[in-house]
């Protein structure tokens, strides 16, 4: 039997990868949230975080701890409309706090009504109340995150609390979100009716004694950004971790929400505040993939689909769909891979999806090393592409960056070969711009220098410190699409 009929290929993506979710569970990164004492969920992108969060966006509340998921994914989130809840008179990182406290009490609520009426028990009179209020205020008793806040609180007159019935009125329509921006008597109606209704509903909330408590999980946190606008949103993600901080530390929320941030660690990196390091020693949990992990990974996916005749070598775990142990410069298929990778689970399906795409069936119906060097290519240009998918919107010149790596034409090369080609391609004159570019290249393991006797990358070493009197070396993985030759000889 020919492995393309028993292996299939495999979804990228992890809400469509039912089989990255599920290797999930066999490591300490859920164990590590679910124990309590983690809520800051960091990784590169494609290193797993949204297989956590699709995890458990679908878990029992028996898995949870006894609370129920709340799933709020930001990649539609309309972020310039956020900015309209700024309070102007706060000290700037802490002025989009309120806003980020406004949108989860109004979720949280809304989500136990849901949950209260769908296990067929009565509304206690205050959660009957509030949900009237969420009708009257977005037109639907469960708002999405999108509904929160393009809302017609700006048209809200007489807002009277707690009852909220007396004095309302509401003319019909949202107002725009360029009305508002281009109004500053409206951005403030605004922000005073979300937060007067933030008062209201938090009481609603924290009043609350039922059954029900919330884990809350918020994901795509780096969706839709606008390029001119990085600077405005790190200030609002500080924001948010500082609000979800509050929430996961205050005795007035325990036993009642637990919310959970997922975040790119590159983004956490950038962001500058208070208690930053704190925060990531007591609250975060880094994901980060081994041989081991990887291996094992992708082992998981064979064992489910391989066939009982005729059997495969399962001691070779990994390597046990190609017909050779070892492939060029003596190292195993599964090794050859993991070095043109950023040791992420993307990077490794990707490339067996394309070893799968090369496939020509054979004696052994197992991959061949033609197949896998065949599928060098077309991967090398995903690799490529996925850079642009990863730092598109918060980094303007990774364009320009990957030009130079090309310009300079071969794999090795010195700092001051990068410095120069950098300056001539990007039109300037700064030597520490051109530095901070290749920081930025050698932090995310686009290049690498040499460890004892072998190019390392911090992917699997993020221990390295970049030394720029040293050679660097351009990924295997980037070789490729950048039309790279391994050194200078064997380029004339």
């Amino acid at each position: 039997m020919d492995i393309r009929e028993w292996l299939p290929e495999f979804k990228v993506s992890a809400e469509s990868d039912p089989e990255l979710q599920r290797y999930f569970l066999k490591t300490n990164y859920v164990e590590e949230v679910l124990g309590g004492t983690k809520w800051l969920v960091m990784g590169r992108k494609g290193t797993g975080k949204t297989a956590i969060y699709e995890y458990f966006k679908k878990a029992a509340p028996e898995t949870l701890n006894g609370a129920y998921p709340l799933s709020l994914n930001f990649k539609d989130y309309p972020w310039p409309i956020h900015k309209l809840y700024k309070e102007s008179m706060e000290g700037e990182l802490t002025a989009y706090q309120k806003s980020w406290h406004f949108l989860l009490v109004i979720q949280s609520v809304a989500e136990i009504v849901r949950i209260t009426e769908a296990t067929s028990q009565a509304l206690p009179e205050a959660l009957a109340i509030a949900k009237q209020h969420l009708e009257q205020l977005y037109g639907k008793p469960f708002p999405s995150i999108t509904d929160t806040i393009k809302s017609k609180l700006a048209r809200m007159e007489g807002l009277s609390l707690p009852s909220l019935e007396a004095g309302v009125s509401l003319n019909s329509g949202e107002v725009s979100f360029e009305e508002i921006s281009a109004d500053n008597a409206l951005r403030i109606k605004l922000r005073t009716n979300a937060f007067t209704l933030l008062t209201y509903f938090e009481k609603v909330l924290l009043n609350y004694s039922g059954p029900v408590k919330l884990f809350i999980c918020m994901d795509q946190l780096d969706e839709n950004w606008l390029p001119g606008e990085i600077p405005e949103y790190s200030k609002i993600l500080i924001n948010l971790i500082q609000a979800c901080q509050y929430i996961n530390t205050q005795s007035d929320y325990r036993g009642r929400l637990r919310a959970i941030v997922f975040l790119r660690t590159d983004i956490y990196d950038t962001l500058k505040f208070n208690d930053k390091n704190k925060i990531y020693q007591d609250s975060a949990v880094e994901i980060r993939w081994d041989t081991n992990a990887l291996i094992n990974m992708y082992y998981e996916r064979i064992k489910r689909y391989a066939p009982v005749e005729p059997p495969l070598n399962i001691t070779l775990k990994a390597n046990s769909i190609f017909e050779v142990k070892h492939v060029r410069h003596g190292a195993t298929p599964f090794a050859y891979i993991l070095r043109r990778t950023f040791y992420r689970p993307r990077d490794i399906i990707v490339y067996l999806n394309k070893v799968r795409n090369m496939h020509v069936a054979g004696k052994t119906g197992l991959y061949t090393s033609k197949d896998l060097y065949d599928a060098e290519k077309d991967y090398s240009i995903s690799m490529y592409q996925e850079l642009f998918d990863e730092w598109g919107n918060q980094r303007e010149d990774i364009v320009n960056e990957l030009a130079v790596l090309q310009s300079i034409g071969v794999q090795a090369f010195l700092c001051d070969e990068y410095v120069s080609t950098h300056k001539t391609i990007l039109g300037h004159d700064d030597r520490g711009r051109a530095l901070e570019s290749l920081r930025f290249l050698f932090t995310n393991s686009i290049v690498g220098q040499k460890i004892s006797a072998n190019w390392e990358y911090v992917c699997v070493n993020p221990h390295m410190q970049i030394d720029i009197g040293k050679e660097f070396h351009v990924n295997s993985g980037l070789k490729s699409r950048l039309m790279l030759t391994e050194n200078r000889s064997t380029r004339t």
